[in-house]
Parts: C-alpha cells; structure tokens; sequence
C-alpha cells in the first residue's frame, strides 16, 4: 500500500509528562518538532495507540528508577500508523506503507504519543489485511 505522501511539517502535538504520578491529569499537550528518519529508521505518521500496563506503570512512578530514563516523557509504547519517511539503509518499507510497532522504552528512546516519530526499521511490521 505505498504511494506518495506529503512533507512532514517542521513541529507536531504531542503528550507528555514532567514528573511521575498525577494519572491522566500529569499528562499535557505540547508542541516538538517532527524528526526525520535516520540511518535504518523509518519515519511513522501514528494514527493510533494503546494504553497498555507498562505505560502506566511507568506513569506512575513504578519502575523507578529505571523508566523514565529522563523527563519531560513522551508516552505509548504501542502503535499503529502510515510511513512518512524512510531514512538510509531502510528496503523493506516505503513511505505510504501502513506498519504496526512495539516501541521499547528500555533500550532507545522512541516516543509515540506524537504524530510523527522515528524508529529503527526492525521494530515495524507491514500491517495484516
């Protein structure tokens, strides 16, 4: 399902947290800018996400001191969206590919509670029919 997409904008909403704790209420919306794709990493336009144990978990302060690794935090670990952008080394996607991800807060640093973001191309799967 490839085909051309529009050019990212330069910044994008996202959600966040400042400090562990709060539920829901910590949460705020805020404006990043949009990252590109980098050597083997495709650039995902989300276009959905779950709260799952391990988001929460760390929202709240339970996997102190391990996660987060640094604050502001930018949330979601599972994900679902279309390919925006395929940096170096990437061959198995192209842009337009609808793809499904499991993104791994312990090992990197991908945020996906934002509308676009970029993640090694080995964490995507093309999604079923």
């Amino acid at each position: 399902m490839a085909g051309a997409a529009a050019t990212p904008p330069a910044m994008m909403r996202a959600v966040q947290y400042d400090a562990s704790g709060g539920g829901a209420a910590g949460l705020k919306h805020v404006e990043v800018p949009v990252p590109s794709a980098k050597k083997n990493e495709v650039l995902l336009k989300l276009e959905a996400a779950t709260i799952n144990p391990v988001d929460w978990k760390i929202q709240k302060g339970m996997l102190r001191p391990l996660l987060p690794r640094r604050l502001p935090f930018i949330p979601v670990t599972d994900v679902a969206g279309v390919v925006a952008g395929v940096g170096p080394g990437v061959n198995d996607f192209a842009v337009g590919d609808q793809v499904v991800a499991m993104l791994n807060s312990m090992v990197s640093s991908f945020h996906s509670c934002v509308m676009f973001f970029g993640l090694p191309f080995q964490l995507n799967n093309i999604m079923p029919c």
